[in-house]
Order: structure tokens, then sequence, then C-alpha cells
């Protein structure tokens, strides 16, 4: 049985599911940095086809990453309306490292398109048909987009989901399958599945594996214990589908232009290296001293091909470099991505070798101001619903 088996015998259609992994796909090897159809290729010389492999600055990586670090970061503060409230769920989040969690999550979201916050409970007592969760613990993670199958939506809004996990015990890989959906009261009902084998093909585990797992928990509550996040953009592949769109996602070309020229930067400067070349009997052993002219290890020295005479016996190659107009073609580039992806055009820029951040204020006027907030409005959603939900888990 795999994944798509699973839903259809529970009654639920993932092909919207199926039907976006290519672009997640696409997303997932610009964040890497190291697109296979891109990034390899090959030149012919004359003779032979060489496999070249062309340099990455990592440039989805590091748009996602800032807007992390703007959205959320250790300046975020919580705070509810009983200051022992407060400190409750202050302490709750330190244990989960939820400064971090967050944080990556909205990079990969942002990356990605989708993500997800989900609350659970973990260490539940069970005997018989009661619940004992007196030494229980409020988990809170982050699943990737990859992981997420909506079961029900409207209007992009997500309202019932189901995320598919893995743990590995003594060499063995299990398969956790937890379904949000709502009752007929109109509360949400957690359903765990537990599988052992891959994602193509897996078997239900067996109870003594399934010891300690609860296979259903009623939140009595109508609040979903999860929490989706992505960019504030309109999909602009599909309307219709629940999953956002990259934050990069209409920016592959810039990021293909960017890595075209920086690729193009690093190979002036290796191939404009200066070049010795020398005539053969130059390189042989000394008759008096049995010692090597030239040193054998000195990358910068050639030997001249044969023909030469004895005048040419030391030939000197020291092209001029072109490093200004390729260090201009990574700057143009690296506007352009800033701009594309709603830093405005000053965010990057290309100064003495390396990425630099503009460190200029964020006005209220500004493209990347005003970008922020549309952005904090989804995450701050997301983030309401989740505190909610740990409310609602810690009565």
């Amino acid at each position: 049985m795999n994944l798509q088996q699973f839903f259809n015998k529970e009654g639920y259609d993932i092909s919207e599911k199926l039907y976006w992994d290519k672009y997640i796909t696409i997303w997932e090897s610009w964040y890497r940095g190291k697109v296979r159809k891109f990034h390899t290729y090959y030149i012919y010389n004359g003779a032979t086809k060489v496999k070249m492999e062309k340099k990455s600055l990592q440039g989805g990586k590091k748009v996602s990453e800032d807007w992390a670090d703007l959205i959320f970061n250790e300046k975020v503060i919580i705070n509810l309306k009983n200051s022992e409230d407060t400190e409750n769920l202050n302490k709750i989040l330190k244990q989960n490292n939820a400064i971090v969690v967050i944080n990556q999550g909205v990079e990969k979201s942002f990356a990605l398109g989708t993500g997800a916050l989900v609350v659970s409970v973990q260490d539940i007592e069970q005997e018989e048909n009661i619940l004992d969760v007196t030494n229980s613990k409020i988990k809170l993670e982050f699943v990737e987009c990859k992981k997420i199958i909506p079961l029900t939506w409207e209007n992009q809004q997500i309202t019932e989901c189901a995320f598919v996990t893995t743990k590995h015990k003594k060499g063995q890989k299990y398969i956790y399958v937890a379904m949000h959906v709502l009752n007929e009261q109109g509360n949400y009902v957690i359903k765990n599945y537990m599988f052992k084998g891959k994602y193509s093909s897996f078997v239900e585990a067996s109870e003594e594996e399934k010891e300690g797992f609860i296979a259903k928990f009623d939140t009595k509550s109508n609040i979903p214990w999860f929490g989706i996040l992505k960019p504030n953009i309109c999909n602009n592949i599909d309307t219709e589908t629940p999953f956002g769109i990259s934050v990069y996602g209409n920016s592959i070309d810039v990021l293909k232009g960017l890595d075209t020229a920086y690729d193009g930067l690093d190979n002036e400067t290796t191939l404009g290296r200066r070049r010795v070349f020398v005539a053969e009997e130059m390189l042989t052993y000394d008759s008096g001293e049995e010692k090597m002219v030239f040193d054998p290890n000195d990358i910068s020295v050639y030997r001249l091909p044969k023909g030469f005479n004895k005048d040419s016996m030391i030939e000197h190659d020291s092209p001029d470099l072109r490093t200004d107009k390729y260090s201009s073609a990574v700057d143009y580039q690296l506007m352009l991505l800033s701009l594309k992806c709603g830093f405005g055009k000053e965010r990057y820029k290309f100064d003495g070798g390396s990425i630099q951040t503009a460190t200029g204020v964020i006005s209220e006027n500004s493209d990347m101001f005003r970008t922020l907030k549309k952005h904090e409005l989804i995450v701050e959603s997301a983030l309401v619903t989740v505190i909610k939900a740990i409310a609602d888990a810690s009565t």
C-alpha cells in the first residue's frame, strides 16, 4: 500500500497534492542551490564534450532566510491577557525551542510555498478507553510542504488536513499519518495511523510496535491544532489550490541569470590567471646538479609544444581580466532578485567579492516594509491559531 491508496481507502482524493509535487520539487532544488539540468552542463572543446558544474550563489536560500529573519526572530514577543498564562505559554514555547522551530519553519515555507506548525500532546497514558494526560507534554513541530496533504479547503483556506511524518527506530522506518478532521459537532478529531516501510510501499505496524500509540484523539474544540504558513502572494499557477507559491516562484529566470553571471566571474578569474610556457628541455633535469630547472608542482608553468626554437624558451600569457564587467552583471542580477522577491532594489549588493545585506533603515514607504507587513498577516494568523491550540491542549 502507498499513500495514495491509503487515502483513497479512507475516502479522500489527494490528486491535488500529487499534482502540486512537481512545483515543490522545482522550488526545493533551487532552495538547495543545485539544479541538475541547469548547474550541470557540457562544453564541446573540439574533440569531446566536457562536463561542467556551474557555481551557485544560493539565491533561493538567501531570499527565504532573510524573509524568515525579518518576520520571526528573537525580538518577537507573545503576550496573553493574563500574566500567568503568558508565563506558562512561554515555558511551553521554550521547551519546544519555538523560536528556532518557527523561524526555520517560515524559511522553508517561503522557499517551498507552504508549511505548517502542528500542535500535539505527547506521553498520554491510556487505560482501556480512558486517557490520562497528567504526565503529558505539549509538542510544537513544523511540517514541511512535501508532508502536508490538504483534505478540505475553501477559498485557499485549509480546514481539514493530514500530516505525514517519519521516525526511525532500531533501523526501521515508521510512517505516521495524523488526520485533523471535523466531527459532526464541529470539533476537531485527530486520527493517527502508524505504518512501517517506504512511502511507495508500507504495511500497518504491529500491535506490539504500536504500544503507547493513541489511534484517535478528540480535541473537543473547533480550533484547529495546526497553522498554515505561506507567503502572502497570489498563486498565479493555480488560483484554486490551497498550496502557496514560493517567494521566488516567479524569479527562477533571475536565479538562473544570477548563477550564470557568478559562474562567469569565477571562470574569468580561473581561466585568466597568469601562465608561463617553457620549452621541453627546461623541464628536464639539470646535467650538473641533477635537479629540475622548474618545480614540477608549479601549476603556472606549462610545456611548450614541439617546434619552438631556443629564442622562445620562455613565453608568458597574462590576459586582461574582465572581472569588472562580470561583477556588474552579478550586481544587476542581485538587484532584479531583490526587486522580484519584494525587498525593493537596494537589499543586496555585490561589494568586494561577496554578497552584503544593505544596512539602510527600513522606512514605512519602502517596498520592503510594505511587503513585510503583507507577509506578516498570514504568519500572524497561523501563530494566533497555534497559540489557541496550545491553550486548548493545556486545559
